[in-house]
């Protein structure tokens, strides 16, 4: 059984569920899911409801990359390259948004939102995996890492 010694220099001898990269590695790919579904459909939405242009499908290709880039770094916990990947994406998204998406069908717009949605939920879900793999994968381990949690105040 592996032995862990905590931040208040106390050895924790219990065993950690998921220490294994590979789940970090399962958890983001569930969490990417959702995004992946959206996007698809956008995808097939641009071949049977808004035909776009061979500009705009290039824009989405780049954009597919990038996102591939953040997802496959993310896996890695590669974070400046994840931060960087996302920073291209805000840029090219605003071009996308901005440029191409006017009056687009109410579909569209929606399955956008959606899109937005779960990548964020992705974000978000990459952070929360972070900080629980720097806590040995233990929730009350990373609880009381929180300021404030040890009882005292801010």
């Amino acid at each position: 059984m592996p032995r862990h010694k905590l931040s208040s220099g106390k050895v924790d001898i219990r065993k950690s569920f998921g220490k294994p990269r590979f789940m970090r590695a399962a958890i983001l790919s569930v969490s990417f899911l959702p995004f992946l579904f959206f996007a698809a459909k956008d995808t097939s939405f641009h071949f049977r409801g808004r035909i776009v242009s061979r500009t705009e499908h290039l824009l989405h290709l780049a954009i597919g990359i990038v996102l591939a880039i953040m997802f496959t770094h993310s896996l890695m916990s590669h974070h400046l390259v994840v931060v960087g990947a996302l920073m291209l994406f805000v840029v090219a998204g605003g071009v996308d948004e901005y440029i191409f998406h006017r009056d687009i069908p109410a579909e569209e717009s929606d399955l956008h939102a959606k899109e937005h949605l779960a990548l964020l939920i992705f974000i978000v879900v990459s952070l929360a995996t972070d900080w629980l793999e720097k806590n040995n994968w233990s929730l009350s381990h990373a609880l009381t890492q929180l300021p404030g949690a040890s009882g005292g105040g801010f």
